[in-house]
């Protein structure tokens, strides 16, 4: 088979679009716009950086408050889940409930790679450095699913794997991208 002269750079440019945009997860006959309280857990953190969790959760709650959905108090979720068995969904939608939500937003922060310098060195013909470069580079990973109060089921899931400059821009670009598809479902 011969592909014509774009056949191999379009072929190109939609896998790497296709290997890089977040996959989300939804059930298809729910009623997203039901939804009007929303409450964000503590999302777990990786060791090395506790409080990347909490950083995340803020930036959730920011952009849900930005896209007109109203947000529980996370203090008084917390406080609620402070005294509960091991987190699990349907304790979440029990406390949820409570709290006066109609959802939880869960999930997890995998990686949190705060920007670090990396140089890379350019030779001339003659083997010597002729200049160098830096690069500062953080990573986010994250991963968040919807939890419906009433039932305790995961009704939608989506994650994200994002690198930039510095890491507020990073986690910024992370829960955006991770959560466009929900203010979708939530908004349109």
């Amino acid at each position: 088979m011969k592909l014509n002269s774009w056949g191999i750079p379009a072929a190109l440019s939609f896998s790497l679009i296709c290997g890089c945009y977040p996959r989300a997860n939804w059930k298809k006959d729910y009623d997203y716009k039901s939804l009007r309280n929303i409450a964000v857990a503590r999302l777990d953190s990786p060791e090395d950086n506790a409080s990347s969790g909490g950083a995340v959760r803020d930036m959730i709650s920011s952009y849900l408050i930005e896209s007109g959905v109203k947000v529980v108090d996370s203090k008084v979720f917390d406080k609620m889940m402070q005294n509960a068995a091991p987190k699990s969904d349907a304790l979440f939608a029990q406390i949820g409930n409570l709290a006066g939500a109609d959802a939880i937003i869960d999930g997890s922060v995998l990686r949190w790679q705060e920007e670090k310098e990396e140089r890379v060195y350019y030779t001339g013909p003659d083997g010597k450095v002729s200049y160098e470069t830096a690069f500062y580079n953080a990573k986010v990973d994250i991963t968040l699913r919807l939890i419906d109060v009433k039932t305790g089921e995961v009704v939608w899931a989506n994650s994200d794997s994002y690198e930039s400059f510095d890491i507020r821009h990073t986690m910024e670009s992370a829960v955006y991208t991770t959560m466009r598809p929900l203010k979708k479902l939530l908004l349109d």
